[in-house]
């Protein structure tokens, strides 16, 4: 299984130390909004990473877990992930499914907490929004080294209680639900559905392992 690599919160725990700010009146201006939304969840972001603290510390690794879960809908975007496999679970298998994506999901976001020199800015596109459905587009400027170079990075959103909630993210024309959906129904249909969350989960034992190598002290 390949690690997350094509969401925005792993985009921007990727780099740290810049400015995923919105400008205050368009904030304004868009209040109640899935932009606005999408606003909140990058400015809880930037506070956690301007605080500095580490992978290992877990006060942060619980404000992450906090902060995708106000973010992605789990179960909607596992729905989407196993497509036509999905109506072939049974509601236990499907409820087991989207706890272990979560968790998979939450151990990447973890190991994205880390400490580098980049400076980005997020710039907020006009929102579509159709019937219970939104896409929020965004661009991200980011520079390094003397060099910048800008990413799009597309927001799926539908409603949800209290606001709206991710169930794809696009960048640079990847989905993250394509992706995922080509990766499962791959081993679904040369393996089964067992075998998948056999290695889904460890894929998250790989990511605990290795968290506990770096914290285990020499001896």
């Amino acid at each position: 299984m390949k690690p997350l690599a094509n969401t925005l919160l792993c985009l921007a725990l990727s780099l740290p130390g810049g400015a995923a700010l919105a400008d205050a009146g368009v904030v304004a201006a868009r209040a109640g909004t899935p932009t606005a939304q999408i606003v909140r969840t990058n400015e809880r972001i930037d506070k956690l990473l301007k605080s500095k603290k580490g992978a290992d510390d877990p006060a942060a690794k619980a404000e992450i877990r906090a902060i995708a879960g106000g973010l992605l809908d789990y179960d909607e975007l596992a729905r989407r992930a196993l497509s036509r496999h999905w109506d072939e679970l049974k509601p236990a298998q499907r409820v087991d499914f989207s706890k272990t994506l979560r968790q998979m999901i939450e151990k990447n976001y973890e190991k994205k907490l880390k400490s580098t020199d980049v400076d980005y800015k997020i710039t907020y596109r006009d929102e579509t929004v159709k019937g219970d459905e939104a896409v929020v587009p965004t661009s991200v400027k980011v520079k390094t080294k003397g060099k910048s170079t800008d990413t799009s990075v597309d927001y799926r959103m539908k409603k949800a209680e209290g606001g709206w909630a991710v169930y794809d993210i696009v960048t640079d024309e990847v989905s993250m639900v394509k992706t995922y959906r080509e990766q499962f129904d791959k081993i679904i249909t040369q393996e089964s559905f067992d075998a998948l969350l056999k290695k889904m989960r460890k894929r998250i034992q790989e990511i605990e392992d290795g968290d506990a190598k770096k914290t285990t002290p020499a001896h």
